[in-house]
Parts: C-alpha cells; structure tokens; sequence
C-alpha cells in the first residue's frame, strides 16, 4: 500500500510539471533575436538581454536551430 502511494504520489508531480511550464510558455514573446546552433548559446544571450535591462522575458524554442525570442 505505501508503494502504491508514491508511485501515486510521483505520478501527480510529473502531470504538475507540464501545467506549469504551460503558464509560463502564456508570456507574449513576439520579438525573434536569432537562431543559435546550440542550447547553451540561447540562454547565455537570452540571461544577458535580461541583465542589460534589454528585455525582461526570453525563450529558446528547438526548431531547426535554438531561436531566441524576446518580449521587446
């Protein structure tokens, strides 16, 4: 029985994660910065928009290469 209840329990964190980035993906990103070949790349610049007062909110959306988009 205390098996069923973490496996239970680890079921309904891992159907909370997605819900949760979904709210986050609901920000406007309307402004694409650039492609980037690697992961890494994105959020480096991405962080550093934000640090330089550039933007407030980034994302890096998997496609052909990483794209950057920005809120302004």
């Amino acid at each position: 029985m205390k098996r069923m209840l973490t496996i239970a329990s680890l079921l309904i964190a891992a159907v909370a994660v997605p819900h949760a980035a979904s709210a986050q993906a609901a920000v406007d990103l309307p402004i694409h910065r650039g492609k980037f070949w690697f992961h890494s790349d994105c959020i480096t610049a991405g962080q550093q928009g934000i640090d330089r007062g550039h933007w407030s909110h980034y994302q890096c959306a998997e496609g052909w290469m990483w794209n950057l988009w920005t809120d302004r």
